[in-house]
């Protein structure tokens, strides 16, 4: 027997148990409509975080930015006596 998917009134298209209990947690898919009537989900693959597939001049751009971001004039700055070696620890 082959599990019919139905499409509800809200929209929400709900798999049958078996399909989804074969998925990894949190699988995203790429949705595209072939032809007006058959609707074909593809995994997408997992995001790689922006340091594994940044270059070594957009990882040094990335950084400058954070740097100036932090660098506001009307922001505390540490005093000093702060940062002196024997009061870090305190």
């Amino acid at each position: 027997m082959t599990p019919i998917v139905e499409i509800s009134e809200t929209g929400t298209l709900q798999l049958p148990k078996e399909f989804v209990q074969l998925l990894s947690p949190h699988t995203r898919f790429r949705v595209e409509l072939e032809n007006e009537n058959r609707l074909i989900l593809s995994p997408l693959p997992p995001e790689q975080p922006f340091w594994a597939t940044a270059s070594p001049e957009e990882r040094v751009k990335h950084w400058q930015q954070w740097v100036r971001s932090h660098n506001n004039k009307n922001s505390p700055n540490l005093s000093d006596e702060a940062l002196r070696r024997e009061n870090i620890y305190e």
